[in-house]
Order: C-alpha cells, then structure tokens, then sequence
C-alpha cells in the first residue's frame, strides 16, 4: 500500500508542489514548480497523468508508529492540522530535511563528476604536449 501527500505553496515567485510518497520501500520526496497558481482539478489532473513523470529521490527507511486514539480526537488533530496547514502551506520538516539531503548528494556527484572530467582534460593536454616535445626533438 502506498500513500502519497501533497502540498502545494507559494515560494518567492513561484507555486511549487512537494509529493511525499511513503510505501513498502521507504519514504521519498519529489518536487515539481507549476508556475501560476493551480486550481485543484489541475492539481488533479496534474497527479492522474504526471505522477509517473514525478523524479523521486532514493527512498529513505521511515518507521511509523499507528496508535489507536480516540475518533473525535482525531478529528480535533485533523481540524487543527488542516488549519495550520492553511497558516504556514510549508512542506513538513521532514520533506525539507529529505530534499536537502538530496540537494547535498547530487552537489557531491555532480562535483566529483566535474573533478574527474578536469583531471582527464589535464592528463590529455598533458600528453598532447608531451607528444609535441618528442616530435620537436625528432627534428620532424
């Protein structure tokens, strides 16, 4: 069973979406900006024919805890949840710490990536000049 939230909020300039998605394998996040504001069938016809399309990050153990608690109390939390959701319409800290997480390791790869491509430019030029120096002495 998979269970997937959604949150869309203004950031600076643009409307962005976190999924959170929580199933068998673990907890991710992904992170789409629609630009204008979106209504909520486009929201819906966003999730029915893009969710696929949706980069996903690794999935990260999540353990969660179900206690039984009373039905008009959990009615009360929801109401409260809701209404503070409607306050701040923030991702939950637990989606930002995930994305940031994400963010350093493709900062990392990214990195060594570009490291590795500027040691095989050096080590071509340097025996692109090398060759030059033996062809020079060659007398060609």
């Amino acid at each position: 069973m998979s269970y997937i939230k959604a949150t869309i909020f203004f950031d600076k300039r643009y409307w962005v979406g976190t999924f959170e998605r929580t199933d068998k394998e673990g907890y991710a996040v992904a992170k789409h900006i629609f630009g204008a504001e979106p209504a909520d069938p486009e929201v819906y016809e966003f999730v029915l024919n893009h969710y696929q399309e949706l980069k996903f990050g690794e999935s990260k153990e999540f353990t969660l805890e179900i206690k039984r608690m009373n039905p008009k109390r959990v009615q009360k939390e929801v109401r409260r949840e809701m209404e503070r959701m409607k306050e701040t319409t923030k991702p939950s800290t637990f989606a930002q710490d995930y994305m940031r997480e994400e963010l350093e390791k493709k900062k990392l790869q990214k990195k060594h990536q570009s490291s590795a491509e500027k040691q095989a430019r050096k080590e071509e030029q340097f025996a692109l000049k090398q060759q030059k120096r033996k062809e020079k002495q060659r007398g060609h």
